[in-house]
């Protein structure tokens, strides 16, 4: 990849972090590296395709991550868990996938929405966040990359209870929707927790 073309991706991750900053979201950075006890909580991953640790510092930082699911839903739960219970956040990070012939990375951008909208005030009603929240800011931040024209359409993604994807034409862009109890779970987290990841290649 080209100088040129790492300039200009660097430019609109500024401009979409930005844009979701004062949305009042917060950016997390979370670890490339995890447990391969993940991949058993979605059908969707496999086994065969992680990136494994020749000298791992421990089990749980065995494998470099094929989702950013996880490891947001550990910054969820931490924060739950010290009583942060309206969050918003975001991540730009890559996946990594181990091929039979190949190595592959693919960039991404997570987006976490739980509780409410809003923190709680004297003067304001508080709103639960909910499912076309986060669709409306899935759609400004298209919109502000110039991508219009979007097609929605289930998503066969079995993480989610219910969920959705926006493309243009074949190409899907983002996958979105309502994380399933059963995963949450397993992070000790009981509220609902909405999820959204952009294939930002």
């Amino acid at each position: 990849i080209s100088n040129s073309s790492r300039f200009e991706d660097y430019k609109l991750q500024n401009i979409i972090g930005n844009q979701l900053a004062s949305q009042g979201f917060y950016e997390i950075m979370a670890n490339s590296l995890t447990t391969p006890k993940y991949i058993e909580l979605s059908e969707d991953l496999n086994a065969d395709h992680n990136v494994k640790m020749l000298n791992p510092l421990s089990n749980d930082l065995e494998v470099m991550r094929q989702s950013l699911l996880f490891s947001g839903l550990e910054a969820v739960s931490r924060n739950i868990n010290r009583k942060r219970e309206d969050l918003k956040l975001f991540e730009f990070g890559k996946t990594y996938h181990q091929y039979s012939d190949k190595r592959e990375e693919h960039k991404h951008l997570s987006l976490f929405v739980t509780g409410n909208k809003t923190e709680a005030r004297w003067n304001a009603v508080t709103v639960p966040s909910d499912f076309f929240y986060l669709k409306g800011t899935l759609e400004t931040i298209l919109q502000r990359l110039g991508l219009t024209r979007l097609k929605s359409a289930p998503t066969k993604s079995d993480i989610f209870s219910e969920g959705m994807s926006l493309a243009i034409g074949k190409k899907t862009l983002v996958n979105f929707g309502l994380v399933k109890k059963s995963v949450l779970k397993h992070f000790g987290i009981s509220q609902n927790v909405l999820f959204a990841d952009f294939n930002w290649d």
